[in-house]
């Protein structure tokens, strides 16, 4: 499957007239369900764009193609030139600096909006480190899904009313 992911995706940067260094692909799990494509390139503006539209738009393409090729349904995440990586280092020191104001003022935090896929790397970042005192919860639905950071022991106050319900 990591050959037919590399050929697959070193062809498609080609085509696009993009020239990159030897593509790696890495396993991601045990299942060989989710691979990152790990592209190094001069040209990773034109990868990533504006806030990922462009990144987004070839990781849905390229999980189509492997469908149409393997057909198994897998998840790939394309890292350019560590692009990944150092936004992820800095949403985690964000969230530390959050972690450190929730139990400085003993008072949950409601996050900003984050999607899905950000929420989960918030929930295991908080989660490996293995703090006790400190858990993390998703609250709404949807768009309207927030993540909050709180204090173990200590339930989180929402204020709702009747006309809400």
């Amino acid at each position: 499957m990591i050959n037919e992911i590399k050929l697959l995706a070193q062809e498609f940067f080609e085509k696009l007239g993009i020239n990159t260094d030897p593509i790696e692909v890495i396993n991601v799990d045990n299942s060989n369900t989710i691979y990152n494509i790990i592209v190094k390139t001069t040209e990773s503006g034109l990868i990533i764009w504006q806030n990922w539209k462009n990144l987004d738009s070839i990781q849905n393409i390229l999980k189509i193609m492997l469908w149409n090729k393997v057909w198994e349904k897998i998840k790939i995440h394309i890292e350019v030139n560590d692009y990944i990586k150092t936004k992820d280092d800095r949403l985690f020191d964000f969230i530390k600096t959050k972690i450190e104001l929730v139990k400085k003022t003993k008072k949950d935090f409601c996050l900003p909006f984050y999607s899905a896929y950000e929420r989960k790397k918030i929930h295991w970042f908080i989660s490996d480190m293995n703090n006790t005192s400190i858990y993390t919860k998703s609250i709404w639905e949807w768009k309207e899904r927030r993540l909050h950071i709180c204090l173990q022991g200590k339930k989180l106050e929402l204020d709702i009313d009747w006309d809400d319900i």
